[in-house]
């Protein structure tokens, strides 16, 4: 972040009302909650997940913790400030608050009052929210969590401004989430001190500075889904499943979902409704990448968008039709639904039952869109480049500036190696990195010319350490993964397919855009 850039907003209106609203010194607790809380919901009223949860519930929880902790003795000091904070971690529980006649406060023992338990460590991890405001107003070590469903923002926030998170740990110790706050705290902190900020003034930068650093960089546009996912709605999200497709609810842009880490950007979401309903009610789009969200209960989330009805199908209609009977989250009655992934032909299948059921399968997000094409006469590998290979690559989400074409590499003493097509090229000085290579051919009918056109590519491969790379000619496309040593085996290709499967048959077409699909690519 640029120091003038900071100074300017700071001095701004914006930045002025924003730096009053987080000051923690203020005696009015509970207007400052409120505040904080109210702010939260403008700036990202669905994003935040908090829309529909008033602010006195959640200023009320706050005071529930701080009354809980006053009782049971956990106080946050600054010689003992992680020892104290681990301590409090550990032991803090909430129950019922019992006052006596001469007013004194204690929690009760009563075991059936408990709300949340001292083990249910899963249960901490997600109370982040009242958690981090306690905190936030006792310590000024510790920052305020405003968007805890929504873990991208704070780290697109912190993006923006050049905070260095600590990696997310990856573990069913959910006492680590809670340790992994205090890190975050101190990540922040470490910016907050190289840019001199109070701790109100380094709220008004994170929450207010970075949103606006980061409007200019919001995608709109979805890419071509690469992947079909299944997630189970229960009866809460009943009703709003039903107005957010039949246009009743206007102008809703995100809905927060359980899903599957592996989750991209544009990937289709079958929403199925749990019982009572127990039918699939909906398909919609994937608007963010599944994350694993170290805050929230259910630890990786997605948000959707574009949600389509369609006829109900039930779990009676799946387990009565010949091909979904014998699909394993079928027979297992649907059980453990979230994040469950359905294949290209599954996903077919699926548009077949809907089309059965009267339903309009032309305005529903497809994986791959078939068509009929004649390529032509191919005489020369340019024919092969321009006629076959980059119409797919337009097809698969790619535009012309994601790849680079004949690119020179360094090799040997000053001899130069080009390989066809480079994917996301990457390297301060030269091209020293790329995902994916791609090197073309005219015709590899004979094996000499297929195993040299092998050997071609996976150098390049190994010369940019790419993960994946391709042979092709005008008959097929060949697909191979490479090792962390640079090395493929040339006789177990991951896809081998001839063009006109590609191009004509929608499995065969999805198959492909899971494996080197652009948002597949861009992020390996």
């Amino acid at each position: 972040m640029n120091k003038k850039l900071w100074q300017n907003y700071k001095t701004s209106d914006e930045g002025k009302k924003l730096i009053q609203l987080f000051d923690p010194e203020t005696n009015d607790h509970r207007l400052l909650l409120e505040g904080i809380i109210n702010y939260s919901k403008e700036c990202q009223p669905k994003m935040a997940n908090l829309d529909e949860i008033k602010t006195e519930y959640i200023v009320n929880e706050v005071f529930f913790l701080a009354e809980n902790l006053s009782c049971q003795g956990l106080t946050i000091n600054d010689d003992t400030l992680l020892e104290d904070y681990e301590k409090l971690v550990n032991d803090f529980y909430l129950t019922e608050i019992i006052q006596d006649e001469k007013g004194n406060l204690s929690c009760s023992t009563d075991e059936r009052k408990k709300v949340l338990r001292a083990t249910d460590f899963r249960g901490k991890s997600s109370y982040v929210l009242p958690l981090s405001l306690y905190l936030f107003i006792v310590h000024s070590h510790f920052k305020p969590i405003l968007f805890p469903y929504r873990y991208d923002l704070i780290m697109r926030n912190c993006n923006a401004l050049g905070i260095e998170l600590p990696p997310i740990p990856h573990t069913k110790d959910y006492k680590a989430f809670m340790k992994y706050y205090f890190d975050v705290c101190c990540a922040m902190n470490a910016f907050q001190a190289e840019y001199e900020m109070s701790d109100a003034e380094f709220c008004a930068c994170f929450y207010g500075l970075a949103e606006m650093l980061n409007e200019e960089s919001i995608q709109t546009d979805l890419p071509k889904p690469v992947n079909v996912w299944l997630t189970g709605a229960s009866g809460s999200d009943f009703d709003y499943l039903d107005k957010a497709t039949s246009g009743e609810i206007k102008g809703v842009g995100n809905s927060i979902w359980a899903c599957n880490e592996r989750t991209k950007r544009g990937d289709i979401v079958i929403v199925y409704c749990l019982s009572p309903r127990s039918y699939i009610h909906s398909v919609w789009r994937a608007n963010t990448a599944g994350l694993y969200n170290p805050f929230d209960y259910y630890k990786c989330r997605t948000t959707v968008c574009d949600g389509s009805r369609v006829p109900q199908i039930s779990n009676k209609d799946l387990k009565a039709d010949q091909y979904f009977s014998n699909l394993p989250i079928v027979r297992k009655n649907l059980q453990g639904i979230n994040g469950v992934e359905l294949s290209a032909q599954d996903y077919s299948e699926l548009l077949r039952l809907i089309e059965q059921k009267g339903g309009d399968t032309s305005v529903l997000p497809k994986l791959y869109e078939v068509e009929d094409v004649d390529f032509g006469e191919i005489k020369l590998e340019k024919d092969v480049e321009e006629r076959i290979l980059i119409p797919i690559l337009r097809k698969l989400g790619y535009e012309e500036q994601d790849w680079t074409r004949q690119l020179s590499l360094k090799a040997g003493r000053g001899l130069k190696a080009i390989p066809d097509f480079v994917f996301f090229a990457k390297g301060d000085k030269h091209f020293e990195t790329a995902p994916f290579v791609i090197e073309a051919k005219l015709d590899m009918s004979l094996m000499r010319e297929q195993i040299n056109a092998f050997s071609q590519g996976l150098s390049y491969a190994k010369m940019l350490r790419s993960s994946l790379m391709a042979i092709c000619d005008k008959e097929r496309l060949v697909i191979y993964r490479v090792d962390v040593n640079g090395t493929a085996d040339r006789n177990a290709p991951i896809f081998e397919e001839h063009w006109a499967s590609i191009y004509n048959d929608s499995r065969v077409g999805a198959e492909l855009n899971k494996l080197i699909g652009k948002e597949v690519i861009k992020n390996l």
